[in-house]
């Protein structure tokens, strides 16, 4: 058996685990892929299964292992001429500081991921982040700024559903109210 055949073993149970909800057992199963990955020389691999498992140990409940996890994946997907999943990447490390409790820093990335959805064309994946940066800003009491953020994430050229058309109706108020 081969480190690539081993590599997608682990990386198949851990997604078999993932399926079944046991997050803490996928999250350890594609940290190990993602190493064997890595040992195989397989950098790109070895990124996405490290974001897959900051997925699982914030699913797990596992703050502090999720943003160990997808530490600097971001700009390996980027120097890997993969844009879009550096953007993602930024995405899940903004849900791992935020989860830690480190609100600043998550608000600044999930605006990076933000900007890099829309200069990819993502309105779909910008909606999603400006959506959990909208959520964030309003638990931190910050219902101005959530409410831009999810006016941001309306404003996107995709067919919105009937909710999401109140939502944006309602987001406009305070900003006529206050003249703009």
């Amino acid at each position: 058996m081969s480190a690539s055949d081993s590599a997608e073993q682990l990386e198949n149970s851990a997604g078999q685990a993932y399926q079944s909800e046991h997050w803490g057992e996928a999250a350890e199963g594609f940290e190990a892929a993602g190493d064997a990955y890595a040992t195989d020389g397989n950098e790109l691999k070895a990124a996405e299964m490290a974001n897959n498992a900051c997925v699982a140990y914030l699913r797990a409940g596992d703050a502090v292992r999720a943003l160990h996890a997808v530490g600097g994946t971001a700009d390996t997907f980027e120097r890997l001429g993969e844009p879009k999943r550096a953007a993602q990447a930024l995405g899940n490390l903004a849900s791992a500081l935020e989860a830690s409790g480190r609100v600043e820093e998550a608000e600044r990335a999930y605006s990076g991921a933000a900007e890099r959805f829309k200069a990819l064309g993502d309105a779909d994946a910008r909606a999603d982040t400006l959506k959990a940066l909208s959520q964030m800003q309003l638990k931190r009491g910050r219902a101005i700024d959530a409410l831009t953020s999810m006016q941001h994430g309306l404003e996107n050229g995709r067919k919105l559903s009937l909710r999401e058309r109140f939502l944006r109706w309602l987001a406009r108020i305070p900003i006529r109210l206050m003249g703009g």
